[in-house]
């Protein structure tokens, strides 16, 4: 019995409802995700790795797939006019204070929900190498992936936790079921073993004819 519900808790672990906030992705055990609640038109800064390298190529990624590169040289430092990607507009920009780069998204709308990481590839000096950002950017839109406010939700801020809990409560029913479904048939293997491995008693009625049949001679 101990067995069946460490496979159903298993199972459980496994097979459980994810958090809201994962998509599919290679993130690393090491990586930090960081979750922005944004409205349409919004800006979104996503951070690049630090190298200390005069030539870097830095790559925007969304979901894993590249959507924009940048050449990056340390003394000319010049960086390229606005383009866009989906009708949001991306920009590399450098921090002077701390020498940091990062990507800017600026307009954001429905289809800029979404994991970014920036990737960079060090062009010289060399070796050859690339290094991606320990910092992903989880862009979530306001009114459809999440609530911004509490006290004024979106239109759909509450109907993602009714379907979550929904899924839960149906999960949560059918394990249950399985679980008693198997703790029934376990039952029913061990009340089988025990019947056959059980030596039937001889009838008390044969035990008083042989008795009969077979009497002892008496000496006077």
């Amino acid at each position: 019995m101990s067995a069946c519900w460490m496979f159903v808790i298993l199972m459980g672990c496994r097979l459980g409802p994810s958090h809201s906030t994962q998509t599919p992705s290679t993130c690393a055990c090491h990586d930090h995700l960081e979750t922005i609640c944004a409205s349409p038109g919004d800006t979104v800064t996503v951070p690049c790795p630090k190298l200390d390298a005069n030539h870097v190529i830095f790559k925007l990624l969304q979901d894993e797939e590249m959507i924009y590169n940048q050449s990056y040289v340390r003394e000319k430092k010049a960086l390229s006019h606005k383009p866009t990607h989906n009708g949001v507009g991306v920009e590399l920009r450098e921090n002077k204070d701390n020498s940091s780069v990062s990507f800017r998204l600026t307009g954001v709308n429905n289809s800029s929900h979404g994991i970014y990481r920036c990737e960079g590839t060090v062009i010289y000096p060399p070796p050859l190498k690339t290094v991606s950002s320990n910092w992903r950017v989880l862009v979530l839109l306001e009114g459809h992936q999440c609530c911004r406010n509490a006290k004024s939700p979106g239109p759909n801020c509450g109907f993602h936790w009714i379907w979550i809990l929904i899924l839960v409560s149906i999960y949560s029913i059918i394990a249950t079921i399985i679980a008693v479904v198997i703790w029934v048939k376990l039952r029913r293997t061990d009340s089988q073993s025990d019947y056959m491995n059980t030596k039937p008693k001889a009838p008390r009625e044969r035990r008083k004819k042989r008795g009969v049949q077979n009497p002892i001679p008496r000496h006077f």
